[in-house]
């Protein structure tokens, strides 16, 4: 007689947004540690080739070069800037995105948190779906074979929210205060 051995209800923890080809650049722990390096400053393969090698990945030049043509075609990163130096042309690349190598905390102290976000997120969320110009245009675009919904338009809506949240991350007043320094004890 055969019963269930295990069974368990598994939740969602996180939604990131990917297509193939990113998913496949972020395949390797080199390439992630080039866009963690590239999401401070602009930086040459050279630069970033020796900040790698004190962190301890021991790779040439020439490798951190290949790894930053893939993470290029995948649109991870950018060329910013190129100068010519002694007849050679040294490009700068800037990381298209933030990745952060933390472990993830334990998030239960904060639910309260977690369920007000959430709430406000799904009253955007609903008005990005209801949107006429937005439902129009994707309304009905690749259903899922399997289960029938519209993965396509919740892939887009999901995009325009993570659109939203990297203009936030990039004003003025959001940075000057995630980066102000802590108030010192009087």
């Amino acid at each position: 007689m055969a019963g269930t051995l295990f069974q368990k209800d598994v939740k969602m923890k996180r939604v990131t947004t990917l297509g193939h080809r990113s998913a496949q650049a972020l395949n390797d722990p080199i390439r992630i540690r080039i866009l963690e390096v590239l999401s401070h400053k602009q930086m040459t393969a050279e630069e970033i080739a020796k900040i790698l090698w004190r962190s301890g990945f021991k790779k040439a030049t020439t490798t951190i070069r290949h790894h930053l043509e893939t993470l290029k075609k995948a649109g991870l990163i950018e060329v910013t800037k190129m100068v010519e130096v002694r007849g050679a042309v040294l490009k700068y690349y800037m990381t298209t995105m933030r990745t952060f190598s933390y472990n993830v905390p334990d998030l239960g102290e904060h639910l309260k948190l977690v369920d007000d976000t959430s709430s406000k997120l799904f009253r955007i969320l609903k008005r990005v779906l209801e949107d006429k110009k937005f439902a129009s245009a994707f309304d009905g675009k690749d259903k899922c074979n399997l289960c029938g919904r519209d993965h396509y338009k919740e892939y887009v809506a999901l995009e325009i929210l993570n659109a939203a949240l990297v203009r936030t991350l990039e004003k003025k007043e959001y940075t000057e205060k995630v980066m102000a320094k802590p108030l010192s004890k009087r």
